[in-house]
């Protein structure tokens, strides 16, 4: 492989990485902490934590709108550079916490975590999407 199609595979990678991890990175997540801590999640089946992590995409996409209704907007978030992004990090990072403990409460999941649970999945999700959404502003 030569240089410029090694970039073209990674590009296309990352674009792709982009439309889907941010959607289904808890379910992925959620996977693997059964797997290694069992004490920490319980579900009915895989779908289950696939229709989950789809809400918590929705809940932060409402998070998001409500931060633009503020006046923090994208355009904003860049140009308080650091503060921006810790903005947008505990943004995603509190969106899930909340999405799932709303969820939580009115009954709209079979999924159980432990507090210890969440914040491993909510922790994990919130570096990995703050990376690739770098990833994606390189490119």
């Amino acid at each position: 492989m030569s240089k410029p199609n090694k970039n073209k595979f990674f590009a296309s990678f990352v674009i792709i990485a982009g439309l889907i991890l941010p959607i289904f990175l808890p379910a992925f997540i959620m996977m693997a902490l059964v797997k290694f801590v069992p004490n920490e999640i319980t579900h009915s089946g895989i779908m289950s934590l696939f229709i989950l992590s789809f809400a918590l995409f929705i809940i932060a996409g409402i998070f998001s709108k409500i931060l633009s209704l503020v006046g923090l907007t994208e355009q904003k978030l860049d140009e308080l550079g650091f503060l921006g992004l810790i903005i947008s990090v505990l943004s995603s990072f509190f969106s899930i916490i909340v999405g799932y403990y709303w969820m939580k409460t009115f009954h709209l999941t079979s999924v159980e975590l432990s507090s210890i649970g969440i914040l491993i999945i909510a922790v994990i999700t919130t570096f990995v999407l703050t990376a690739l959404i770098r990833m994606l502003e390189k490119l």
